[in-house]
């Protein structure tokens, strides 16, 4: 089973407005001064989001897929 999460590939273009943390449903993202971090552990109970990547007005955000194996390290740490 695949799954999504989102990945700040675009740094420079992200205006921190910070409508991605406000779309997530599980509460992934935190604004961790200067940057963002995902937390995927949280992407990984779902696997049909990408709301984050739907509202990011700048584009910065874009989707990746992982595998099952991926997840389970993912979920296990």
């Amino acid at each position: 089973m695949k799954f999504n999460y989102p990945v700040l590939a675009n740094p420079e273009i992200c205006q921190h407005c910070k409508t991605c943390m406000a779309a997530c449903p599980v509460k992934a993202i935190k604004d961790i001064d200067p940057r963002f971090e995902v937390d995927i552990s949280k992407c990984a109970t779902r696997s049909d989001c990408f709301s984050c990547v739907m509202h990011c007005k700048s584009h910065a955000l874009v989707l990746k897929q992982a595998d099952t194996k991926e997840k389970i390290n993912i979920l296990t740490g």
